[in-house]
């Protein structure tokens, strides 16, 4: 709904007006994209992609796909990219105790290798969401659940959304004769906005649930946009 001041008001559980609004919003932002940051470039999740790794095999063995362990793959591609952020997530990229090797899914039928590397653990959503759930004012114990149940459901899920990746890209190839890169758009790209958008539903239902307002921390962000853009426009009226 749209308040008397043209501004978006989604819910009223946090109490902020005028330039404690704006304060607010803009240090809940700035932290939210620290933490995420952090939480996901510096812990070692290789323990995540072997779990991840495992499950989605025996997924795929279970209907009877035709694929094996194959070792470890070692990213050796450079970008080019010598940016301040690319550097900076290749030196705190450094610090894992497995030299950046991560488990390989070898399809035989179709004689490709899918590495289950830190992007496959979905834990760029999972920092993200926990960044949220730091930033929103909760209770502790409330903000303890609501990171829990998260990240149950998002390993879990992730688990199905990589074994069906590998599997849909497999099927495409062999049943439709589609090539390599074509398949893995449609399973990868395609098939991950819908999961991508019903996934965010479900986790703000989960968040939300356990009396955890972060779509309350997210409607602040964009009334606080709307707000500056209105002034924006009132500004050039005036003159």
């Amino acid at each position: 709904m749209v308040s008397d001041s043209g501004s978006l008001v989604l819910r009223d559980l946090i109490r902020l007006d005028g330039r404690s609004k704006h304060i607010y919003s803009l240090y809940s932002f700035l932290v939210v994209i620290l933490l995420t940051f952090l939480l996901y470039i510096i812990p070692d999740y290789y323990f995540l992609e072997e779990v991840t790794y495992s499950t989605a095999f025996s997924i795929l063995k279970f209907y009877r796909f035709n694929v094996r362990y194959d070792g470890l793959f070692v990213d050796t591609s450079s970008s080019g990219d010598s940016s301040f952020l690319v550097s900076l997530i290749d030196f705190f990229s450094k610090f894992d105790f497995h030299n950046g090797r991560s488990p390989v899914i070898k399809a035989l039928t179709v004689n490709k290798r899918f590495a289950i590397v830190r992007a496959c653990t979905a834990m760029q959503a999972g920092a993200l969401l926990m960044a949220l759930i730091i930033v929103t004012p909760a209770r502790p114990w409330d903000k303890v659940k609501a990171t829990s149940f998260t990240i149950m459901v998002l390993v879990l899920t992730n688990f199905l959304r990589i074994a069906l990746i590998v599997g849909m890209t497999v099927t495409l190839m062999v049943n439709y004769g589609t090539t390599y890169d074509a398949a893995w758009m449609w399973s990868h790209d395609v098939l991950g906005k819908p999961i991508g958008f019903f996934g965010t539903i479900l986790f703000a239902f989960i968040i939300e649930g356990q009396n955890v307002p972060i779509l309350n921390t997210v409607s602040l962000w964009i009334d606080s946009l709307l707000d500056l853009f209105s002034s924006k426009k009132d500004s050039k009226k005036d003159d």
